[in-house]
């Protein structure tokens, strides 16, 4: 809003710019926005301070402009704005929006998939799921406030030789048992004992791909029927735990769907030459040409890989859903993986191959290490909410024991959760996250019940309040009612950056900032006890705050409890 109206007045004096050339200020007295202008003295020979007296000259700020002022210092055009017109009209907007506060309008008639989450159906979701599950959804939430239509997809890697050892370990160990409790859990069991059982006969490794013989080339009945029942039964495990987490799909792929369409795609890369055949029979995608590392695209026995059904998928995106963009959330170990699976799409002539991007990101370590769930060394997520939820209403029951039992527990879920997705969503992509227990179960400083508080701080003060009047003017503005004013103003600016770079802790750290200038505001500026007209300007901008701060939960998938 600011840097448009900016924008608007430097076209009064002849000077067109984008938004991005605007620059604030390092301290208050030299404005609060300002136009540099050494580029363009430079490029007419001429002074910057001189220009900058110039331009400053031929503005002409108009009636009803939101800049009170301006002036030229130093090569800069400075511009003093007049916030007690930008308060009443941001409280105005925020409070007439509400929740479509904040949306913006750079997706509109685009479509975009984004796929994310993606557990193997061998084992529940251990905590390094969590970052991909938390980012892609929130990146979704992003870009549908952005108005792109979305589509959430979920790709299950329902084939295979995992998968194959799993159905293997049933067969030998559990054939005709239906799970006992969580059944991604309890098969999770079977695919570390086939593991440990391997190192004593190896032999298994054999029986294993003669499992997976049996199932994509033979299509042998009962394997296939064994076979899909235990991907359904982990599948069911999986939806358990995003119905605990809120997170839920509009459609769900599955790899063994897209392994012909894929081998079709395989067939027409050897026509076109940007595939061959290798000694022992595989199928090879030449691509080291291109400064990538060719790769395995089908294997010699007719089987295909997880890269074989990747080409089928992708090309079905893009022709059933009509996509202007397709989106991965996928660890970086899969940097390569993605390079090589554009560039060969690219290759075989798909010109919407540009429109597709791996949003990459850091894996989840334990402190002795990386996880893995064939060893049965990996923190599983179900385990890691129990035990925040669990946190959670201890102390939800200390501050709130008279409450009714069932509204602890509802609100110890929310917090307990709300929790986990701030402290992994928080986190820079490309960092690393190292999983320990008690930074996770921490609910001081920068982390998700802080931000929870400060809604309920807000919702408190207006339930105290009870009635006030629409009063979006005052006398004079706080520094503190100022600098909220503010971080208000920027939150659909800051929406629209995090779908452009596509990073989802943008809003993180826009949320916690606002939190934190709202406790400061909440403790220089009484509300409650302020005089009439002060009070009832104040108990707009906290109703304000409090629709904002629920925008920016909402976006990260953070529910938000009445009480704390």
């Amino acid at each position: 809003m600011l840097k448009e109206n900016i924008v608007k007045l430097l076209e009064t004096a002849e000077i067109k710019i984008e938004e991005d050339k605007l620059e604030t200020p390092p301290q208050p007295e030299f404005g609060d926005i300002s136009f540099p202008c050494f580029e363009l003295a430079e490029k007419e020979k001429r002074k910057p301070q001189e220009m900058a007296g110039e331009i400053s000259r031929k503005i002409k700020i108009l009636k009803g402009s939101l800049v009170k002022k301006l002036e030229a210092r130093a090569g800069y055009v400075n511009f003093f704005f007049d916030w007690k017109k930008i308060a009443e009209k941001v409280l105005k907007e925020i409070l007439a929006e509400k929740e479509n506060f904040g949306r913006g309008k750079i997706g509109r008639g685009k479509n975009v998939l984004i796929e994310y989450s993606q557990p193997n159906p061998v084992h529940p979701m251990h905590i390094g799921h969590a970052r991909g599950t938390f980012l892609g959804d929130a990146l979704a939430n992003i870009f549908g406030s952005s108005d792109y239509k979305i589509i959430k997809a979920n790709y299950m890697n329902n084939t295979g030789l995992q998968v194959a050892k799993l159905v293997t370990a049933y067969l030998l160990w559990a054939k005709g048992k239906k799970p006992e409790g969580k059944p991604d859990l309890w098969l999770w069991k079977l695919y570390v004992k086939f593991h440990k059982e391997v190192e004593k006969d190896p032999s298994l490794e054999e029986k294993a791909r003669e499992t997976l013989r049996k199932f994509e080339i033979e299509h042998d009945k009962n394997i296939v029927k064994t076979w899909n029942q235990i991907v359904g039964w982990c599948v069911e495990g999986f939806e358990e735990t995003y119905k605990k987490l809120r997170i839920n799909f509009d459609v769900y792929f599955y790899e063994n769907d897209f392994k012909d369409p894929g081998k079709k795609i395989v067939e027409l890369a050897v026509k076109k030459g940007i595939a061959f055949k290798s000694p022992e029979g595989a199928i090879v995608a030449d691509l080291e040409k291109y400064g990538l590392s060719s790769l395995v695209i089908l294997r010699s026995d007719g089987t295909g890989l997880y890269y074989t059904s990747d080409l089928g998928l992708t090309v079905h995106k893009f022709e059933k859903y009509k996509l202007n963009r397709a989106i991965w959330a996928v660890s970086t170990e899969q940097n390569l993986w993605f390079k090589q699976l554009f560039k060969f799409l690219e290759l075989l002539g798909y010109a919407w191959v540009k429109n597709c991007h791996h949003f990459s990101f850091e894996l989840v370590h334990l402190p002795e290490g990386k996880m893995s769930s064939r060893e049965g060394r990996a923190i599983m997520l179900d385990e890691v909410i129990d035990r925040l939820v669990k946190l959670a209403y201890e102390e939800v029951n200390k501050r709130n024991p008279k409450l009714p039992e069932q509204t602890k527990r509802k609100i110890a879920e929310k917090i307990g959760i709300g929790a986990l997705k701030y402290a992994i969503t928080k986190i820079e992509p490309h960092k690393t996250i190292t999983f320990d227990w008690k930074k996770m179960l921490s609910f001081e400083g920068n982390t998700g019940p802080y931000l929870q508080y400060a809604h309920t701080r807000c919702l408190g003060i207006l339930k105290k309040a009870k009635k006030w009047k629409e009063t979006f003017e005052v006398g004079k503005l706080t520094e503190e009612e100022k600098e909220l004013i503010k971080q208000l103003l920027k939150f659909s600016e800051v929406v629209e950056q995090a779908a452009k770079d596509l990073r989802p802790h943008y809003i993180c750290y826009y949320t916690y900032n606002l939190a934190t200038i709202f406790s400061n505001f909440y403790q220089s500026c009484p509300v409650l006890r302020a005089e009439e007209g002060v009070r009832d300007f104040r108990l707009n901008l906290v109703s304000a705050t409090e629709q904002v701060l629920k925008n920016s939960l909402n976006l990260i998938g953070i529910r938000i409890p009445g009480k704390m």
